[in-house]
């Protein structure tokens, strides 16, 4: 314990406070970056934007980022874009391409986005919060969801009861700081590590080609796939939108017949062939492995 703290709430807290000054050194620096040419001012700029906005809408929350950090709050660590949006704000105060009286208005409006970003994760489990059941219903070995929203946490439920680790799905709601908005995958990959991390296993990221998990003892892992949007589901964040409902089940294991089983939380125990996963999935998978 930390200042009344757990270790892994003071790491997010620290990682909070030092992605929020970042954000306004990068401000800092980019309203002190000058060029002489306006032509490649404005071509900063717009690139400036360009990758800000890509970082926000392909990048925001991947599980990729797990793979090269392995902190339990690599959700804020990886969260670069509000640094990106901070430093764009900041050119944007001198650029000699956009017209004097926009530019208060500009900068505001990115340094808003910016903050945005920064206070995101830990404010929809606050602001959009969760009501779910205090225990969990199961139905043959599968943790049932108790809201339209609650997936990830469900499925995550049933990958730690199948390494002998018991726990809630109202637990695992605030570990991976989820809401009715649904949870982002690095949300879910924080919860998971550090559910995990007191009973001897670690969250490790699953390869990306399914037929690779078996031989590389990968499976049971929870996985995030894809289906066409219904009303009332939570929608995958993509770039530029999408019409495809996020969605996280508990891959069991294969059967002799090449069938996978699938811990769906919204249905239950089902199986899938590989064209049905393969179809579905979005590559991104999280496994537990005993701690070396």
């Amino acid at each position: 314990m930390i200042l009344g703290m757990s270790a892994t709430d003071f790491e997010l807290a620290l990682a909070v406070v030092a992605m929020t000054v970042l954000t306004l050194l990068a401000y800092r620096l980019g309203h002190r970056w000058t060029l002489k040419s306006q032509w490649v001012e404005t071509g900063v700029l717009a690139v400036s934007i360009g990758l800000a906005f890509v970082l926000a809408w392909s990048y925001f929350g991947r599980l990729v980022w797990a793979e090269a950090i392995s902190s339990s709050s690599v959700l804020y660590w990886s969260n670069v874009t509000p640094i990106a949006l901070g430093f764009t704000s900041g050119l944007v105060g001198h650029t000699r391409g956009l017209r004097r009286a926009f530019r208060p208005v500009v900068t505001a409006c990115l340094m808003v986005l910016a903050i945005g970003y920064v206070v995101t994760p830990i404010a929809r489990p606050v602001l959009f919060p969760l009501t779910l059941d205090a225990v969990p219903k199961w139905n043959r070995g599968v943790c049932m969801q108790s809201h339209a929203a609650s997936c990830a946490p469900a499925a995550a439920v049933t990958l730690l009861k199948h390494h002998g680790i018991n726990t809630s799905e109202h637990s695992m709601a605030d570990a991976c700081l989820s809401s009715t908005l649904g949870t982002a995958p690095l949300g879910l990959y924080r919860g998971l590590k550090t559910t995990a991390e007191d009973h001897g296993y670690e969250a490790r990221v699953a390869k990306r080609d399914p037929s690779e998990w078996l031989d590389s003892d990968q499976l049971p892992n929870v996985a995030l796939v894809s289906f066409e949007a219904m009303p009332g589901m939570p929608m995958d964040n993509r770039f530029l939108g999408s019409r495809f409902s996020g969605h996280v089940i508990t891959v069991l294991g294969r059967t002799d017949g090449g069938r996978w089983l699938i811990g769906d939380p919204a249905v239950g125990k089902i199986s899938w062939s590989d064209e049905e996963l393969r179809r579905r999935i979005t590559g991104e998978a999280i496994y537990l492995s005993p701690q070396k």
